[in-house]
């Protein structure tokens, strides 16, 4: 995943965290860097680029404004850790 979209991805995931009434707005634009995210992950990274993938996905999926949140932050949490691990 080049790193303009890592930076993409991590503002977006932000954004709808910060707010998630934008969920459904950035849905459509997080959704193909998620993919992307998976299928380039390097050996030995896939499990947590799938991890991430799982968590900022099932902030999509729940309507509980608490779970979203929840599932975003662990989400983004685990983005920030896995692109510093990739990027050294």
């Amino acid at each position: 995943m080049e790193q303009q979209h890592q930076q993409t991805l991590t503002n977006l995931v932000y954004d709808i965290y910060e707010d998630p009434t934008k969920i459904e707005e950035h849905q459509k634009l997080i959704q193909p860097l998620l993919s992307d995210l998976v299928a380039t992950a390097p050996a030995g990274f896939e499990g947590m680029a799938t991890m991430i993938n799982t968590h900022i996905s099932n902030g999509f999926k729940f309507k509980n404004p608490k779970i979203q949140k929840f599932e975003l932050e662990s989400g983004l949490l685990k983005l920030k850790t896995y692109l510093q691990k990739i990027n050294l």
